[in-house]
């Protein structure tokens, strides 16, 4: 996402104000997130022709490198596809 472009996640932000432990601000600058944890294990709960829903107790451990050399580790807690064209992740870090 360039720096000026409206997050596809804006219009649902205030429906989840309630359940943020800290207040978000915007800031759209360059990052590069690095998988930390290479497998996770699991039981699946419906598979088909083009995909497969699982659930596991394992964390998917990643690394966020910020433009300005800033990186933080934490933990991977949702994907989500917005559109064809776009997907949005969210991490949570590690306390520092």
């Amino acid at each position: 996402m360039k720096p000026h472009q409206t997050s596809p996640y804006q219009q649902n932000d205030m429906a989840l104000d309630d359940r943020r432990a800290e207040e978000r601000q915007e800031h759209r600058v360059p990052l590069k997130l690095t998988l930390e944890t290479p497998e996770l294990t699991g039981v699946s709960e419906n598979i088909s022709g083009v995909g497969v829903l699982f659930f596991t107790e394992g964390t998917l451990r990643v690394s966020v490198e910020i433009e300005g050399g800033r990186t933080r580790t934490g933990r991977l807690v949702r994907v989500q596809r917005m559109n064809l064209g776009s997907t949005g992740f969210a991490v949570e870090f590690d306390p520092e």
